[in-house]
């Protein structure tokens, strides 16, 4: 395998439209939850509400330009402030003061919203930051720079950590702009005023990641050094330890070690409950899986999961805020209907599933009952998780560019055109191995809430998009597809057969790029085989599958299938 795994497009953009009056409700309708919270649930809800706001004052400075908008920049970081002090002292004395400010924000139509993908998928606790300011060799002054998004929300609970401390501190933030692997940082008028104000102080850059390139980070610190700031004055905190070797900005590996770097407890902070972590992969320890199908594991980018202390349920990472109430929602719904483990609740970013006795399934455990209860599964979604966020055109563009990147040829219009017709957030991962046979017979889905709204594509897409990873997945062919697609049509009520060819072609493209991306990740470890035998599965599938007509379903085709397939 090659390095080009370097350059396949698999992280999407996340960035949404929102309306400025539905943030400042969220905000406001977070704050007098927390204000009504049972003190047993005061902090996850003061942190989501630190979170809404966080996210406004990005906004608000993205699109800060007139006077008007720079007095609401100024009150929305008030806001955030006083919300990252409440967080960590537990106090809601500033709750009325915070409310009467959501009322002094003029807000724009629209913005583009990011997601801060820390607190949506990687555990990033905010409290993590604060937990390490006192090991740090800090002077009596410090200026916080973060860098936006979620640098917005973890620079206003750093500056309020270090005031606890007794500290001097003042915060701006920033944001990079640029190729990801090459971000560079303007030097304004107001951020060299900002730098000079700050005197003697010591600067401290926060953000999550380091992500594959660094160069955020690297933007940032040495735009400080360009304002004539001592290398040895600047000091960055991220969520995760690198080798500058490995970083894909333009020498990194002379660029880094120029500045001290620190990171945050590697180690999420799950429920008092949790046990055993079972994250990296080690879950598959508890799941009778099939040894010649043993499922692969991008480690350091799997969702946080632990053992409760009983070992009677896991636990796994839904998101802080309202990432993990959408991912919540979804999995009471998705037990209510018995098609997923017992949900026993969310709290500290975790949702709690029961655990149920049985065997994840293999590709020999296909069968009509098999195929129907998928089809049922997904009829199920296809209603019930709508959603009214427009498919994104770059699940195209990764086609297109991954297809480029592997195959060395073009694709035509017609075979990466995605016609949206019935959105949802789809599942991501319909492989036997996400599937449990439990003792008492039922199929359960596993890992079912937050795949198709992840840090990865697809994001919102049609559920055509799970109808192609099934096919995909349990590798259906000839009369075996066409009755799972006939299944799915007859209880959804929806078509996919006529738009179904380049769906196909999107999904085994993206898990290509993704396996081999991961495969490059792991390399040396238990995984990087796992996910090279992926990755060469994908890419025949791929090869066998740009060659095949598009799939056209007629009643007498379904009803062939119908019949033979009772016996599969």
């Amino acid at each position: 395998m090659n390095n080009s795994g370097w350059n396949m497009y698999v992280f999407r953009n996340g960035k949404q439209s929102v309306s400025g009056s539905e943030m400042t409700s969220s905000l406001t309708q977070a704050l007098l939850h927390w204000r009504s919270a049972p003190r047993e649930q005061s902090e996850d809800s003061v942190l989501a509400a630190l979170i809404a706001a966080g996210e406004l004052e990005c906004a608000l400075l993205d699109s800060a330009g007139d006077e008007r908008r720079t007095h609401s920049c100024d009150v929305a970081s008030e806001i955030t402030e006083a919300l990252s002090l409440a967080f960590l002292t537990g106090k809601r004395d500033a709750l009325a003061t915070i409310l009467q400010k959501t009322k002094q924000l003029q807000v724009a139509k629209h913005y583009e919203l990011a997601v801060q993908e820390g607190f949506a998928y990687y555990a990033l606790h905010p409290r993590k930051i604060a937990m390490m300011l006192d090991t740090l060799p800090l002077t009596n002054s410090v200026a916080v720079l973060g860098i936006r998004s979620i640098g917005v929300t973890l620079s206003a609970v750093t500056l309020s950590a270090l005031r606890l401390l007794g500290i001097e501190c003042r915060r701006i933030t920033v944001r990079p702009t640029g190729h990801p692997y090459d971000r560079r940082l303007e030097l304004t008028p107001k951020l060299r005023k900002w730098v000079e104000d700050a005197g003697d102080a010591g600067f401290l850059i926060v953000d999550e990641g380091p992500g594959i390139s660094g160069s955020s980070f690297l933007a940032v610190a040495e735009a400080l050094a360009a304002c004539g700031v001592s290398d040895d004055c600047i000091q960055m905190i991220g969520s995760r330890d690198v080798d500058p070797g490995s970083l894909r900005a333009e020498n990194a590996v002379e660029r880094w070690p120029r500045f001290k770097f620190h990171v945050m407890q590697s180690a999420p902070l799950p429920p008092l409950e949790a046990g055993e972590s079972l994250s990296g992969g080690t879950w598959r320890r508890h799941f009778r899986c099939d040894g010649n199908s043993i499922p692969a594991s991008w480690a350091p980018l799997e969702a946080a999961k632990f053992l409760a202390r009983d070992e009677r349920s896991i636990f796994k990472f839904e998101g802080f805020g309202h990432y993990g109430q959408a991912a919540s929602a979804r999995a009471e719904s998705l037990a209510a209907q018995g098609f997923s483990l017992p949900y026993l609740g969310h709290s500290c970013g975790f949702g709690q599933f029961g655990l149920v006795p049985g065997r994840t399934l293999s590709l020999d455990d296909l069968s009509a009952e098999t195929l129907e209860r998928m089809a049922d599964y997904l009829s199920f979604r296809a209603t019930e998780f709508a959603s009214n966020i427009p498919q994104t055109p770059e699940i195209e563009k990764m086609l297109r560019w991954n297809w480029q990147v592997e195959f060395g040829e073009e694709l035509g219009d017609a075979q990466s055109h995605l016609e949206a017709a019935q959105i949802v957030v789809c599942d991501g991962r319909m492989m036997p191995c996400k599937w449990l046979r439990a003792d008492t017979g039922e199929l359960l889905k596993l890992d079912a809430c937050k795949h198709g709204n992840n840090h990865f594509f697809p994001g919102p897409c049609d559920i055509a998009w799970d109808v192609a990873g099934t096919i995909v997945e349990w590798e259906l062919q000839g009369e075996t597809r066409d009755y799972f697609i006939h299944q799915f049509e007859t209880r959804s009520g929806f078509s996919v057969a006529d738009r179904l060819a380049p769906y196909l072609l999107a999904y085994v493209t993206f898990r290509l790029g993704w396996s081999k991306m991961a495969a490059l990740a792991m390399q040396g470890e238990f995984d990087e085989s796992l996910l090279t035998r992926d990755y060469e599965r994908y890419r025949a599938t791929a090869m066998r599958l740009r060659q095949e007509p598009a799939i056209i379903d007629t009643e007498e085709k379904s009803a062939t299938a119908n019949s033979s397939l009772r016996n599969v």
